[in-house]
C-alpha cells in the first residue's frame, strides 16, 4: 500500500476465487450490488447489496466474488496510529458511513493522500471503524431467520428439504440458486485444481462430467482446468 488508507471500487464481472490467507491489511468490505462469500473457520457468510464486513490484521479467512457482484474495499495500513477494530463480523453501514463511500464512489480525484478530499474522507471512515461492533449470528443479515438455514445447505452443496425460500434467496443474491450452484461448483474445482490436481482428478472428486466442468470454468471465471 501506497498509502496507510487505501479505498477501491471492484466491479467484478466474473466469479472470482480468493485464497484462504492471512491478511496483511485490515479491510472493511461493502456491497452495492450482487453478492459475495466470505468464510471465517468453518463459517461461510453471505455479503449482499447494503452489507458490510469487517475482516482485522492477520485473519485467517476466504473471498469469494460472485459474478456481477459491485463492492467498495477500503484497507488499513498497520502503518495507522488509530485503534482498530479487532473481531470480524458483519457491521452496520451507517447513513454517515454510506454517505461517505457514496462521495468516494463520486470523486474524480485520484489521489488518496492525506491532504486530498479523498484522503479526508478515508480519515473520517477510520474515526468509524472504532465504533464498529461486528456480528456473526447469521450468515445472512438481509435474509429472514427462517430461510438462513436453506442458504446455508446450499452453500454446502446440499440439497434443502424444499425449494421454500428460492425466490427470497434469489432477489437478495441477484442470481437464481442454479446459478449459484453453479459458482460452488466451479469455486470448489479451482481450489482442487490449485491443489495440485489435475483436470480429470478434479472432474472426478466432483462428479461431474469433464466436459461441462471446463465449459462452467470458462463461463464463469475464465479459468482453463
Amino acid at each position: 500500500m501506497n498509502q496507510a488508507i487505501e479505498y477501491t471500487k471492484v466491479e467484478q464481472s466474473l466469479l472470482a476465487v480468493g485464497a484462504r490467507r492471512k491478511n496483511v491489511t485490515a479491510y472493511l468490505i461493502t456491497v452495492n450490488t450482487g453478492a459475495a462469500l466470505l468464510r471465517l473457520g468453518k463459517h461461510e457468510f453471505v455479503l449482499t447489496a447494503g452489507s458490510g464486513f469487517w475482516v482485522p490484521f492477520e485473519c485467517l479467512h476466504a473471498l469469494t466474488v460472485l459474478p456481477g457482484c459491485c463492492y467498495n474495499m477500503i484497507n488499513f495500513s498497520a502503518r495507522l496510529q488509530q485503534p482498530l477494530c479487532q473481531q470480524a463480523g458483519f457491521v452496520t453501514v451507517t447513513p454517515l458511513l454510506n454517505a461517505l463511500l457514496q462521495e468516494l464512489n463520486q470523486t474524480q480525484e485520484q489521489s488518496q493522500t492525506n491532504h486530498s478530499p479523498a484522503g479526508r474522507i478515508l480519515a473520517v471512515i477510520v474515526d468509524q471503524t472504532a465504533k464498529f461492533s461486528p456480528v456473526t449470528q447469521q450468515i445472512c443479515p438481509a435474509l429472514p431467520g427462517k430461510l438462513q438455514s436453506v442458504l446455508k445447505k446450499l452453500l454446502e452443496r446440499q440439497s434443502p428439504a424444499s425449494d421454500d425460500g428460492f425466490s427470497s434467496i434469489e432477489a437478495i443474491l441477484g442470481m437464481s440458486v442454479r446459478e449459484l450452484e453453479a459458482c460452488l461448483i466451479v469455486r470448489e474445482a479451482i481450489r482442487l485444481s490449485r491443489s495440485g490436481r489435475n483436470a480429470e482428478q478434479v472432474a472426478s472428486e466432483l462428479e461431474y462430467q469433464l466436459d461441462h466442468l471446463q465449459a462452467l470454468g470458462q463461463t464463469l471465471a475464465d479459468y482453463q482446468f
